[in-house]
């Protein structure tokens, strides 16, 4: 396979260059990725290698990351996952693109289906990984979100308390693999890396949203990601999305932990290269 050639957006629009937009290919369809909270446009790499030939990739880091510029930040905007997704639509509006095939990991994949029911024409066919409408339990429904709103609001109380302590445990919790810790020690560098009052903000944008009424309305064909043991998202939730997306399906890995795309990208690479370069269809 050629390589991409790859280059950071150096525009006069300052919104592609505060979110280090990267480009690679200039030619074919649009192949977006959005990283989630505590990750970076360089997960995408072994995908972005894998599955961009033909395509203009792009990538772009998330508003609150690391990489990010820290002004791109909103305290009042990113206070929900709304505005991540309002950042995704702006930065393919600034850049042109449009019918694109979308890949998400998290709040990234939340992102990508808030943007796409709010604009049917914005992505042809999106792949979320790992991703959850909703992180809190609803009894008088039967949803399964794996939290109880009160082990929410501690887990969210622990980064206020002691924040580096908190990523310390968060970090192997979420990453999983303990055989693998070079995984989750690099986790937690990356969130020891952000501002706490920005992570505070970002961490309770994504556990307290429920956007479950807003997933249902995306029509664009759906690959539903999901790894296994995943202490953040369990799998009924990927079977609550394959179940309520007109056009979804679901695909459950063999790879453990929140990260399936960062522990084991040739498994995702496997799962996702047909549908997301368009050679199998996305209904069920």
């Amino acid at each position: 396979m050629s390589r991409l050639f790859c280059s950071v957006v150096n525009t006069m629009n300052p919104r592609a260059v505060a979110h280090r937009v990267k480009v690679c290919g200039d030619r074919g369809p649009w192949l977006v990725f959005a990283h989630g909270l505590g990750g970076s446009p360089s997960d995408w790499d072994p995908l972005v290698s894998s599955l961009g030939a033909g395509h203009r990739v792009l990538t772009f880091a998330q508003a609150g990351s690391a990489e990010a510029d820290p002004a791109v930040f909103s305290p009042a905007r990113h206070a929900s996952t709304l505005g991540f997704a309002d950042d995704l639509s702006l930065l393919c509006g600034d850049l042109g693109v449009r019918d694109a095939v979308f890949v998400g990991h998290s709040i990234g994949a939340n992102a990508g289906a808030l943007a796409a029911a709010a604009d049917p024409g914005l992505f042809s066919r999106l792949v979320l990984i790992n991703s959850s409408p909703c992180y809190v339990d609803d009894p008088i429904t039967g949803y399964r979100g794996g939290f109880s709103q009160s082990e929410i609001e501690a887990l969210l109380q622990g980064i206020v308390a002691d924040y580096d302590a908190w990523a310390g445990g968060f970090g192997p919790l979420v990453m999983s693999n303990a055989e693998r810790p070079e995984y989750a020690n690099q986790f937690v560098r990356v969130l020891r890396e952000l501002d706490p009052r920005i992570a505070a903000i970002s961490f309770r944008a994504a556990f307290t949203g429920d956007f479950r009424k807003v997933f249902a309305r995306i029509s664009s064909p759906t690959l539903v990601v999901q790894s296994q043991d995943d202490p953040a998202v369990p799998v009924d939730v990927a079977h609550w999305i394959g179940q309520h997306l007109p056009a979804a399906r679901v695909v459950e890995l063999q790879t453990r932990g929140h990260f399936p795309h960062v522990v084991n990208p040739g498994e995702v690479i496997d799962a996702i290269g047909p549908f997301a370069t368009g050679r199998l269809e996305g209904s069920r």
